[in-house]
């Protein structure tokens, strides 16, 4: 035992001593990376109304908890909530692209959807995403997003859901940073 400790202490600190330190790699400090990821970190409580054709509106208890991802150049978030249908859950991802200057949101859900967003900071307050195309239930749909920061505390997302026969959904998420 006296030998081998000793030993398994070279094996390791010797390479060691000949390498020179490496650094541990930083994000894009572009300010918009870090304007991102501050509006939407923390953990957010509030409530969600949902509005779909053919059913009553509907509000329930909604929760976002988004944390700092690689680094700071992101933030992951899960997002849930219990709506008469059942508990429903998204896991997304956010993040500022200093190349294309574009804010990508891009999330799957318990529901089975995958969505991936595409937008941009209308004022500093507000982003903005694009029109995003996709199927749903066999059909051909359109979500556009937008989301308010009133302040550091507050967000307002809101979601609209035109579907194939022109009929609207929409949900909004009004909430407090915990």
């Amino acid at each position: 035992m006296r030998v081998t400790i000793p030993l398994m202490i070279a094996m390791f600190a010797l390479p060691a001593l000949g390498q020179k330190e490496r650094s541990v790699p930083t994000p894009p400090n572009a300010p918009e990376i870090a304007k991102t990821v501050q509006a939407i970190q923390g953990i957010w409580i509030g409530k969600m109304t949902a509005n779909v054709p053919g059913f009553p509106i509907e509000t329930f208890d909604w929760t976002m908890d988004c944390k700092v991802a690689a680094l700071g150049a992101g933030a992951s978030c899960t997002n849930t909530g219990k709506a008469s249908i059942g508990s429903m859950a998204e896991s997304c991802l956010l993040a500022f692209d200093p190349e294309g200057k574009t804010v990508h949101y891009m999330c799957v859900t318990s529901m089975g959807e995958v969505h991936d967003h595409k937008g941009h900071w209308k004022d500093d307050q507000t982003i903005e995403f694009e029109p995003l195309r996709a199927g749903m239930m066999g059909q051909t749909i359109t979500e556009t997003l937008v989301w308010y920061f009133p302040d550091a505390g507050t967000i307002d997302k809101v979601s609209e859901v035109q579907l194939a026969d022109g009929s609207l959904m929409r949900f909004e998420f009004k909430g407090r940073r915990r």
